[in-house]
C-alpha cells in the first residue's frame, strides 16, 4: 500500500531551490509533503486536480499555486499530458532573506479575481527562470535563473502572503516533523495519540501544542486528514471493496468510513467512488509501482 511520504528535497546544485519540471504524461503524484515552500505553474495542459490538505482544487493552463510547509498534497492529471514546471524553495534559506516568511501562510491558489499585475508579473519572473532551468546551466545562466528567482520571491512577499497568527508556544518543528511522519506510516493501525508522544519523548499536551502550533490542527484531526485521503485514493484507484478501504485506511469499519467521508465530500465513499472514478483510471498506473 503507498504510505504518505516525506520528501526530503534535493536542491538543484548551486542554487537555493530545486526546480522541477513534470513528465507530461505522469498521470499523478502521490501525497506527499516537505518543509520547503512550493510554486507551481501549469503551463498548458489539464485540467489538473490538486489536492492539498484535504482541500481539492481544479487548476487550468496558465494557473500559479502555491503549497506551504508540511502541507499534505497530491496533483492528478486524468491522463491528459500537461506541462507544468515548480519549484521547492529551501526553508532555511527563505528565512534567512526573508525572516518574516517564518510567520506567514502563501495564499496564491490560481488567477485571483479581480485580476491583479502582480500575477502576470510571477508568471513573466516564472518563465525567465524556467528557460535556463530547462537546459545545461552555465555560470551566466546560473545567474539570470537567480535573478528571477528573486523577483519571484519579492513578488510572492509583497502580493501573496498572509500573517499566521502568532504561536502561543515556540515551535519545535523537528517534533511535528517526526509525529507526522509516524502518523504517515501507522494510520492504517489504531494510533493513540498517547502512545506517539511517548515513543517521542514528550507529553500528550506539548505534541498538540506544537501541531496547533505548526499546522493550525491537532494530532488527531492530522490523523483522520490522512486517513480520509488514503481512503479516497483507494475509492478512485481499486475496486476493493467499501469494507476493506475502511481498513486499510484505519477507520475500523465501514459505516466509520461513510460517516466521515460523507462529513468531508459531502458523498458516501460508494456515491463518491461511482462519480469520480472514471476520471482517474490512469492513477492505477502510478499508484502501483
Amino acid at each position: 500500500m503507498v504510505t504518505i511520504k516525506h520528501e526530503m528535497v534535493q536542491l538543484t546544485p548551486s542554487l537555493p531551490f530545486k526546480f522541477y519540471a513534470k513528465d507530461p504524461h505522469q498521470a499523478a503524484i502521490a501525497p506527499h509533503w516537505h518543509r520547503g515552500l512550493e510554486l507551481n505553474w501549469l503551463v498548458a495542459g489539464g485540467p489538473l486536480t490538486v489536492v492539498q490538505n484535504g482541500v481539492t482544487s481544479i487548476f487550468h493552463a496558465g494557473a500559479m499555486w502555491t503549497v506551504d510547509s508540511r502541507v499534505v498534497h497530491a496533483s492528478q492529471s486524468g491522463g491528459v499530458p500537461v506541462q507544468e514546471y515548480g519549484i521547492i524553495i529551501d526553508p532555511t534559506f527563505l528565512e534567512s532573506v526573508l525572516p518574516d516568511s517564518v510567520n506567514w501562510h502563501f495564499t496564491l491558489q490560481g488567477p485571483p479575481e479581480p485580476p491583479v499585475p502582480a500575477y502576470a508579473a510571477l508568471q513573466a519572473a516564472f518563465a525567465a527562470l524556467a528557460k535556463p532551468m530547462t537546459a545545461p546551466l552555465t555560470p551566466v545562466s546560473r545567474l539570470e535563473a537567480l535573478s528571477a528567482f528573486y523577483e519571484m520571491l519579492a513578488l510572492l512577499a509583497a502580493h501573496f502572503t498572509a500573517v499566521k497568527a502568532t504561536p502561543v508556544v515556540r515551535v519545535n518543528a523537528p517534533l511535528v516533523d517526526e509525529a507526522m511522519a509516524l502518523i504517515d506510516q501507522q494510520y492504517a493501525e489504531p494510533v493513540k495519540i498517547s502512545q506517539l508522544a511517548a515513543k517521542l519523548h514528550t507529553s500528550v499536551t506539548t505534541l498538540g501544542n506544537q501541531f496547533q502550533a505548526t499546522l493550525k490542527q491537532s494530532p488527531n484531526q492530522y490523523l483522520q486528514e490522512v486517513r480520509l485521503m488514503k481512503a479516497r485514493e483507494l475509492l478512485l484507484t481499486s475496486n476493493k471493496p467499501i469494507e476493506y478501504v475502511a481498513m486499510a485506511s484505519g477507520f475500523g469499519n465501514s459505516r466509520s468510513l461513510a460517516r466521515n467521508f460523507k462529513r468531508w465530500k459531502g458523498l458516501t465513499p460508494s456515491a463518491y467512488r461511482a462519480a469520480y472514478k472514471r476520471y482517474h483510471q490512469n492513477d492505477r498506473i502510478y499508484f502501483e509501482n
